[in-house]
C-alpha cells in the first residue's frame, strides 16, 4: 500500500502525520520542542520535498510506503491525478490512499510557515509553527489512528484471502 500525506506546503502537517505513522514521533504524547524541529524536512524546502514532489519518508509495521507531498492550491488537480495513475499501473485505486492534512493547520502555523518559508525568516517563523504544531498535535494523531485503523483493515481483509 502507498499512503500519502499532503498539505499546502508539504513541510508541516503532512510531515508531522508521516513521522508519526512509521513511529518517529509519539502518539501518547506531545512531543518536545527539540523533537519536532530534529524532523528530517520540517519548516525546511530543499529541492527533495519542494511543493509538488512526493517524498518517501519511510515504511511502516505492515510494509507500507509512507510518503509526504506539498500541493499548494492544487488539491484538486494533484489528488484525482494520482488516482488516475495508480490506476493506470495496478487497474485498481485499491493499495493507494491520500490523507489531506490541510485542515489541521492552524492559524499559529500558516504565519509561522508563510515567515519561514516564503519570507526565509525561519529565525521568526519556525518557534511559531512549532508552537502551531504542538497546538494542534493530538489532531494529527488522530488522523493518523484513523488512517492506520482503515490500513488495518485493509490488510487484515488482504490476509484473510
Amino acid at each position: 500500500m502507498h499512503i500519502i500525506y499532503h498539505c499546502y506546503g508539504g513541510t508541516h502537517t503532512s510531515i508531522v502525520a508521516s513521522y508519526i505513522h512509521i513511529g518517529s514521533l509519539p502518539m501518547d504524547r506531545i512531543p518536545t520542542k527539540e523533537e519536532i524541529e530534529n524532523i528530517p524536512m520540517f519548516d525546511k524546502l530543499n529541492g527533495q520535498n519542494d511543493t509538488g514532489h512526493i517524498v518517501l519518508i519511510g515504511t511502516d509495521e505492515y510494509g507500507n510506503n509512507i510518503y509526504t507531498l506539498g500541493v499548494k492550491n492544487g488539491k484538486n488537480l494533484v489528488e484525482p491525478a494520482l488516482k488516475d495513475l495508480y490506476y493506470h499501473l495496478f487497474k485498481t485505486n485499491n493499495g493507494l490512499m491520500l490523507i489531506d492534512t490541510s485542515s489541521l493547520t492552524n492559524w499559529i502555523m500558516k504565519i509561522g510557515g508563510f515567515t519561514s518559508i516564503t519570507l526565509k525568516m525561519p529565525i521568526i517563523g519556525r518557534p511559531l509553527v512549532v508552537y502551531g504544531t504542538k497546538k494542534i498535535y493530538k489532531n494529527i494523531v488522530q488522523t493518523v489512528k484513523n488512517v492506520k485503523a482503515q490500513e488495518s483493515a485493509e490488510y487484515n481483509a488482504v490476509k484473510r484471502e
